[in-house]
C-alpha cells in the first residue's frame, strides 16, 4: 500500500513468508510467494533476507534546483572533476531552461554540501545572482552489483541490489531492466510453481547490465587513483565518445587501446583497464 514503510521480513523454515509494514502507526502483516525487494537504499528486504552485501558502498550527494542562472549551454551537461572540486566524484549541473539549472555533487570519504556552496561560489559567472529554490539528495550505491541477486523466493532490484552504473551514479535504465526481467521471472516461477527458476534472473540481467556495472567499476577504480594532472591528461586525449563508452562500461577494450598508443599512460592507466 501506499505511503507505508516496510519494517521486516518474517523468515520460517529458512523462506521468507510474510512482511510486517507500518501504515498510519499500525504495524500489518501480509504473506506472499514470492517477494521482489526494490526497496532502495538501505533495503530492509535484503538485511532482512541475509543477502550478502559485502562492497556494497554508499556515497552522498546533494542537489540544488536554482533560478536565475546564465547557464550558456541549453542542451548540455557541464560536469566537473578533480580532487578540489568533488573528491573521488564530480559536480553536475543540467540546464533546464534559459534560467533555471539542477546543481548537484557526489563525494566519497567527504560532506557533499560545504563542497557544492564552494563551487557555486566560485562560478558567479553561472550564479552570481542565482538562488536556491529547492534542495535534495541522498546516497546512491557505487560498489558495483552485490554477489547475489537471488536468495530462496526473494529477488533484489535496483539500488537495493547495487544496480546502478559506478561512475556515473545512473540507476533508472539498469533499474527499469532488472524490474521488468524480475517481474517476467517470478510470472514464471508461480507458473511452474518451482522458486529455483528465480535463478534466471541472475542470468538474464547479467548480459548486458552486470557486465556493464562491473566494467564501469573497474573504470572507476583506476580513476579514484588518478591525481587531477591525470584526469587533465585523460581530458586532453579522450573523444566524448570515449568518455561515455569508459563511464558506462561499454567499449572499455577499444578505449585501453587507444591509450596504450601513449606512453605517459600506456602502463599507469590504460593496462589496468584491460
Amino acid at each position: 500500500q501506499m505511503r507505508s514503510e516496510v519494517k521486516g521480513i518474517n523468515i520460517e523454515g529458512g523462506v521468507a513468508k510474510s512482511l510486517v509494514y507500518e501504515r498510519k502507526g499500525e504495524l500489518r502483516t501480509v504473506g506472499f510467494r514470492y517477494l521482489v525487494g526494490a526497496d532502495g537504499v538501505g533495503s530492509v528486504v535484503a538485511r532482512s533476507c541475509g543477502f550478502d552485501l559485502g562492497g556494497y558502498e554508499i556515497i552522498p550527494t546533494i542537489q540544488y534546483v536554482m533560478v536565475n542562472c546564465r547557464i550558456p549551454e541549453r542542451n548540455m551537461i557541464r560536469v566537473y572533476l578533480g580532487n578540489e572540486v568533488a573528491p573521488l566524484g564530480y559536480v553536475w549541473v543540467f540546464s533546464k531552461n534559459e534560467y533555471m539549472a539542477n546543481v548537484g555533487i557526489g563525494v566519497r570519504g567527504k560532506p557533499a554540501k560545504p563542497y557544492l556552496d564552494r563551487f557555486i561560489v566560485r562560478h558567479p559567472e553561472f550564479f552570481g545572482n542565482a538562488k536556491v529554490i529547492k534542495e535534495g539528495g541522498g546516497g546512491v550505491p557505487v560498489g558495483g552489483q552485490i554477489r547475489e541477486l537471488v536468495k530462496g523466493n526473494v529477488v533484489l532490484c535496483g539500488d537495493a541490489a547495487g544496480q546502478v552504473i559506478p561512475i556515473t551514479g545512473g540507476g533508472i535504465r539498469s533499474s527499469m531492466a532488472a524490474g521488468s526481467i524480475a517481474g517476467e521471472v517470478v510470472a514464471q516461477a508461480i507458473e511452474a510453481g518451482d522458486p529455483s527458476v528465480l535463478r534466471d534472473y541472475s542470468v538474464r540481467y547479467s548480459e548486458p547490465w552486470g557486465s556493464r556495472i562491473s566494467k564501469s567499476l573497474k573504470v572507476l577504480r583506476v580513476i579514484e587513483t588518478l591525481p587531477d594532472d591525470d584526469l587533465n591528461t585523460l581530458g586532453d586525449l579522450l573523444s566524448g565518445e570515449d568518455i561515455i563508452d569508459l563511464a558506462n562500461g561499454l567499449d572499455v577494450k577499444r578505449v585501453a587501446a587507444k591509450l596504450m598508443l601513449h606512453p605517459m599512460v600506456a602502463v599507469r592507466i590504460a593496462s589496468r583497464l584491460i
